[in-house]
């Protein structure tokens, strides 16, 4: 019986995915899973990383922050890997009294497995989560409507790597929250070195499609290309980029890629994309 285009994509086609999300150890294992699906499908799949995430700038704020949340009504982690800094730092049981906001399905995945590993129950807590595949803060809002009738005088903890939109934190505060936002890590560009640059040299001469999570990759990766002497626009042309969310599509195809898809960043969805 011949395979499903969803499970199995063309041998003769050489299908190539270069996955460009910031590698973490507390990541890898889903990582694994995901590129070993592809794998078997018939995806070669290249590891280039676009962004480094390091520790933050001032961790004994970020640690104090975590610590403290018994004392807020939300706690608004804005990605995965806000996730796995917040479990990484908070050392006793999640307060029942805090409410969690998430972004997408691989923060709740992340938030619950996490919990879960520490010997944590997540069900008994209130956790609102925009599902949808490109979910962003526009659509946690509208999920947070169900949490409380009035936002005046509520208590608000977002976390979140360096930088970011403030969309979220200023609509909140407009709403009469008290809100703070701390940063849990730092997101840095990777070094400019001969092996990165060959490696892209290498990744260029191949037709792929580059799965992107944020702008500051796309920035990251014209800047590596100008650092290895190469055009941004001429390289990226013939290249595809497969990204989550509106906005970051609409930075791709300014950065020059010939190709742009909004795709969600899950196994059975990357293999349709591909075939």
């Amino acid at each position: 019986m011949q395979a499903s285009p969803t499970r199995q994509v063309r041998a003769m086609d050489a299908v190539h995915l270069v996955v460009t999300r910031a590698r973490e150890p507390q990541a890898q294992a889903e990582a694994s899973t995901l590129e070993l699906e592809l794998g078997a499908a018939g995806v070669r799949v290249h590891e280039f990383a676009l962004i480094h995430v390091l520790p933050a700038a001032d961790p004994l704020r970020a640690q104090r922050a975590v610590q403290a949340l018994e004392d807020y009504h939300l706690a608004v982690p804005v990605s995965p890997s806000a996730v796995q800094a917040l479990l990484r730092l908070r050392e006793t049981p999640w307060p029942a009294a805090c409410a969690v906001g998430l972004i997408g399905r691989a923060s709740r995945e992340a938030f619950e497995r996490g919990l879960r590993e520490r010997g944590e129950d997540p069900r008994p807590l209130r956790v609102l989560c925009a599902q949808q595949a490109g979910a962003d803060s526009e659509a946690l809002w509208q999920e947070l409507q169900a949490l409380r009738g009035a936002w005046q005088g509520a208590r608000v903890l977002i976390l979140r790597g360096d930088g970011g939109r403030d969309w979220l934190a200023a609509t909140l505060q407009s709403a009469g929250a008290e809100v703070q936002v701390v940063e849990l890590y730092r997101r840095v560009a990777p070094p400019a070195d001969a092996l990165t640059l060959g490696r892209l040299r290498a990744l260029m001469g191949i037709r792929a499609a580059w799965q992107i999570g944020a702008a500051s990759a796309l920035h990251n990766l014209c800047e590596l290309l100008r650092a290895a002497g190469m055009d941004p626009r001429r390289e990226l042309v013939a290249q595809r980029a497969l990204v989550h969310h509106p906005r970051v599509a609409e930075a791709a195809r300014k950065a020059g890629f010939g190709r742009v898809d909004v795709v969600e960043f899950r196994a059975g969805a990357l293999l349709r994309a591909l075939s």
